[in-house]
């Protein structure tokens, strides 16, 4: 397959669904006879989502104003002065879009190392009131070995119990553990802030944030924590200052 920017514009039309009905199926027979074709169609897939990301909107307003001027100067120059702008265009496009590939995949991997070097499962406090203990006692001791799935069902049921709220950060644990990052967010967001659990929380909701890359969530929450003085100052600050470098 020669790649060209008529190949590039129809790959773009399939993806964004401007194609007729019989010029896709058309297409979509030459990606069943090409692989290679059907390899850049995969290509452009993965550009699409990146570029789907609120993160990159300025550099999609530049694409479409890279887009206006091609048009524009396809319009005054010549056939050959206007190929090579828009070939000039393209590898720029490129260039772009790889830059932002790998600041995103090295911002993630920093993520997710910073979440394992400050992650760490909130300890086991005794906690044997309320009704269902051996049911309760089973939990925390698959909490205590890792086994979170195994957590979550009992507590789910039990976390309601008054006076409790303990049992909120496990399951929360829990979730984050199970790659149920959400739940675990609405957890931690549930408790009190008059508990004496409500620090506890936010630490582990900043972690959630920290594990799924969500800086916007996660900064000012980090702010708060230190602003609050507590136990966890020392760590957000660490962390604050990490995620500045």
């Amino acid at each position: 397959m020669e790649r060209t920017q008529e190949i590039f514009e129809k790959i773009e039309a399939y993806l964004n669904n401007t194609l007729s009905q019989e010029e896709r199926s058309v297409f979509e027979k030459e990606m069943e006879q090409d692989s290679e074709l059907r390899t850049e169609v995969d290509k452009h897939k993965v550009l699409h989502d990146v570029l789907s990301d609120t993160d990159t909107l300025a550099f999609k307003e530049k694409l479409v104003k890279i887009s206006e001027e091609i048009k524009a100067e396809g319009t005054r120059s010549g056939s050959w002065f206007s190929q090579h702008w828009k070939m000039a265009a393209t590898i720029a496009v490129i260039l772009g879009i790889g830059s932002i590939l790998w600041f995103n995949a090295n911002r993630t991997n920093e993520n997710q190392k910073l979440y394992a070097a400050y992650y760490e499962p909130f300890p086991i406090e005794d906690t044997t009131r309320g009704e269902s203990t051996n049911d309760l006692g089973d939990a925390l001791l698959h909490y205590a070995k890792g086994e979170y799935d195994r957590v979550i069902t009992t507590l789910e049921e039990l976390v309601h119990i008054p006076d409790q709220e303990q049992l909120s950060l496990y399951l929360g644990n829990s979730y984050m553990n199970t790659g149920e990052e959400q739940k675990a967010i609405d957890i931690f967001k549930n408790i009190d802030n008059n508990s004496k659990y409500y620090e506890n929380a936010q630490w582990y909701l900043a972690l959630t944030y920290l594990k799924l890359g969500d800086t916007k969530q996660l900064k000012p929450l980090l702010t708060a924590i230190i602003n609050y003085n507590g136990v966890y100052k020392e760590s957000a600050t660490n962390l604050q200052t990490a995620l500045k470098k």
